[in-house]
């Protein structure tokens, strides 16, 4: 064999070689990637039902705090009315009726308040799976930008 052809077939071979492992890596590279944007977008699906959950029962919370603020309104005008008559005097006759008012109004505020530090401890919460849901869709976006995906 002749050294020019000998150097030749040493080209070819070093060419191969090279474009089999850039390729090789290239494929890997590819396969981490779809891999990560798997991972992530199954993330992305979880984190997306759990703020639908989230927003859902935050309204449910709403509505039946709305509800609790409209009996309270109510408990609070009927005490009201209760200590307007004879000059700010209570009837005794009626006292008894006006005290279970009084106490239900009490207890209704009491209520009131734990479900409205609970429906805020609830929006945290809810905030936090939301950010958690745009983070990962952002790292989506981001991974699909570098891999050259458009339309993204």
């Amino acid at each position: 064999m002749s050294g020019a052809r000998l150097v030749g077939t040493g080209v070819l071979v070093v060419s191969a070689a090279t474009i089999l492992v850039l390729g090789g890596r290239q494929l890997l590279e590819s396969q981490a990637t779809t891999a990560e944007i798997t991972r992530l977008r199954e993330d992305l699906y979880r984190t997306r039902a759990a703020s639908d959950r989230c927003r859902s029962a935050l309204v449910t919370s709403e509505s039946s705090l709305l509800t609790l603020t409209a009996t309270i309104d109510s408990l609070r005008n009927r005490v009201d009315s209760f200590e307007s008559l004879a000059g700010g005097q209570v009837p005794a006759n009626r006292y008894e009726e006006y005290l279970e008012v009084f106490e239900s109004y009490n207890d209704s505020v009491e209520v009131w308040q734990t479900r409205s530090e609970r429906l805020r401890t609830a929006d945290t919460s809810c905030r936090a799976i939301i950010e958690r849901h745009n983070a990962l869709s952002d790292s989506i976006q981001g991974i699909l930008r570098e891999a050259g995906v458009e339309g993204v």
